[in-house]
């Protein structure tokens, strides 16, 4: 017999994209958790008001050279930003692809929602002109 997870974290979706109903859709538990780490990723430091510290360096990062090291030091950044700013998540491992032409990175991460027992993979890319 399955067991059905109720609600447990709801956030708004971070493309905001309106439901059936016209209202803004929302996500919930996991996806919520997806939700905030894109959030993090996407969101440029300093940006925010009265939290300039939220987000991580990575699309600034974009225009350098992507050798072992920088991708080392994204990865690190990276990993130290979303466990900072949200402590739902434990990174277990991320996985960086550089594609310099387009000056952007796919992220393969995967992480552990503390409390949790499963291990969850977010996928995605994000270029330095997003």
């Amino acid at each position: 017999m399955a067991v059905q997870i109720h609600e447990v974290w709801s956030d708004l979706d971070h493309r905001l994209i309106q439901d059936s109903l016209g209202t803004l859709k929302k996500v919930t538990n996991v996806a919520s958790v997806m939700s905030s780490i894109d959030n993090i990723l996407r969101t440029y430091k300093g940006s925010r008001v009265m939290l300039p510290q939220f987000a991580s360096n990575l699309r600034n990062m974009l225009f350098e050279g992507m050798t072992e090291t920088m991708l080392k030091f994204i990865s690190r950044d990276m990993r130290e930003m979303i466990e900072t700013w949200d402590d739902r998540v434990k990174i277990m491992e991320i996985s960086l692809i550089s594609d310099p032409d387009s000056s952007s990175v796919s992220i393969n991460l995967d992480f552990a929602i503390r409390g949790w027992g499963d291990i969850f993979k977010y996928e995605t890319t994000i270029r330095g002109s997003n």
